[in-house]
């Protein structure tokens, strides 16, 4: 049984707190993990994740990683449709199909980032018929414990346009 899928997904909307990512190489580097986990614990540390919870509409927590201006973004946050919170952001998830991949077992960073290793290192190649589209890419903690995580990364793709 494979751990991916695609899968059409209407639009949403990810309200949160983002910092923007160093050492920018692409969209999905290794380089990102570290700052990625430093950023979230803040944001548990200082409540504002919690602060955010009232305002989900769904149970999942979610995090963003979207390129805007030249520069790659890390968002933590929950899914709403709900007005924008003081000194929050938003990232916009247009209707797409997405590669959806899953994993469980360990810390939710670690899984996020083998997800990830996945898409673009092995699936995402040029003998696949989709290619990364551009949109923002959602990490997806689905069972609410980040020490024992299941998780999916949504990678949204389009397909690969032919010579």
């Amino acid at each position: 049984m494979s751990n991916f899928k695609l899968e059409k997904k209407q639009p949403f909307r990810v309200i949160g707190f983002k910092t923007a990512l160093d050492e920018r190489t692409t969209i999905h580097s290794p380089q990102f993990s570290s700052q990625k986990t430093t950023f979230f614990k803040s944001l548990i540390g200082n409540g504002k994740i919690a602060s955010l919870r009232p305002l989900a509409e769904s149970p999942y927590g979610f995090a963003a990683v979207a390129e805007e201006n030249g520069y790659v973004y890390y968002y933590a946050g929950v899914q709403s449709s709900q007005p924008l919170p003081e000194h929050a952001d938003e990232v916009i998830f247009p209707e797409s199909e997405y590669l959806v991949l899953t994993g469980s077992g360990g810390l939710s960073r670690l899984a996020f980032d083998k997800l990830e290793d996945q898409a673009f290192g092995s699936l995402l190649t040029e003998a696949y018929e989709y290619e990364y589209s551009g949109a923002p890419i959602a990490e997806v903690l689905l069972n609410g414990n980040p020490t024992d995580a299941i998780v999916e990364v949504w990678v949204p793709v389009q397909k690969r346009k032919t010579l």
